[in-house]
């Protein structure tokens, strides 16, 4: 998940601090992802794109049968900074000494030497197509997931910029009755409730914010109050989690009215690795799956 629109590095990093005084525990892991986020809000600054138009007789055909807007492979993507920002992160995660540094070192010397081909992957992941990440992994015994976040994470200013663009095509009067995303297609991460109290939804491949009803599953779109039910978190009354006991899915969601802290949708996702825990031991699947 992206660097959603309005929050600028300082933000951010004040979201992690906020965070890191409640968990200290997960302050390593809050530090790698603060760093990540902050370097993809920089590049997002020098994303070009070119200009996309939906023909207005296809459109119209859209609004009217709910449609996502395009295709996720119609994403348009700078490849330059993309590249840049896939070496940044790079740099990032070996600097950092994890258990993923020798890995990603591996994959950094792999790309310089053009023995992977970045744009071709850019391009294969916007596709949908995993047999480069397939070859890259067999022949140069290298984890395809790894390599997956990093061009996922490269990505992401392009694809929320392009986002950002398709997204005023959307009919801003009609509330979107669907649980996927209304530009891409694709499933919501997290679910917020903001301080009016309305429901939001956040896209976990572009970040396109949405309204949705309160008592709903994005992932099936069951409104039967009888299998719906949410779950509070101990000691944490701003985070509850969703669950659909007809399709076993989860969503966490978080009621901003009940904290002061800055949220950071990204980091309050990775910072709760425990709820996955306890909802995935429960019998329920997450229902968003995309590599983060």
């Amino acid at each position: 998940m992206n660097t959603p629109a309005g929050f600028d590095s300082s933000e951010i990093k004040k979201a992690s601090d906020e965070i890191k005084k409640k968990k200290p525990e997960f302050a390593a892991m809050l530090d790698l992802y603060e760093n990540i986020f902050i370097t993809q809000e920089k590049a997002g600054k020098k994303i070009s794109l070119p200009e996309f138009k939906i023909p207005q007789e296809k459109l119209s055909i859209k609004h009217a049968e709910s449609f996502p807007l395009v295709d996720i492979s119609e994403f348009s993507i700078d490849y330059k900074n993309s590249e840049a920002l896939f070496n940044e992160l790079c740099d990032i995660l070996t600097d950092t000494e994890n258990e993923l540094s020798a890995m990603v070192k591996s994959i950094k010397l792999m790309t310089g030497e053009n023995k992977i081909d970045l744009n071709k992957l850019f391009a294969a992941f916007i596709k949908e197509e995993e047999s480069l990440f397939d070859e890259a992994e067999t022949k140069y015994n290298i984890d395809k997931q790894v390599l997956g976040f990093l061009v996922f994470n490269a990505l992401q200013p392009s694809l929320v910029s392009f986002s950002e663009m398709v997204s005023v095509n959307l009919e801003k009067d009609n509330e979107w009755e669907k649980g996927y995303c209304p530009v891409c297609g694709s499933m919501p991460e997290l679910s917020l409730f903001e301080e009016n109290g309305k429901r939001f939804l956040i896209c976990g491949f572009c970040s396109h914010k949405w309204a949705s009803k309160r008592m709903y599953c994005p992932f099936c779109e069951n409104a039967d109050h009888e299998t719906l039910q949410y779950y509070s978190i101990d000691n944490e009354e701003e985070y509850r989690v969703d669950v659909c006991d007809k399709c076993k899915k989860y969503i966490k969601t978080i009621d901003i009215k009940k904290t002061t802290r800055t949220i950071y949708a990204p980091l309050e996702i990775r910072s709760t690795p425990y709820i996955d825990i306890k909802f995935e031991e429960m019998g329920y699947k997450k229902g968003n799956t995309g590599i983060d």
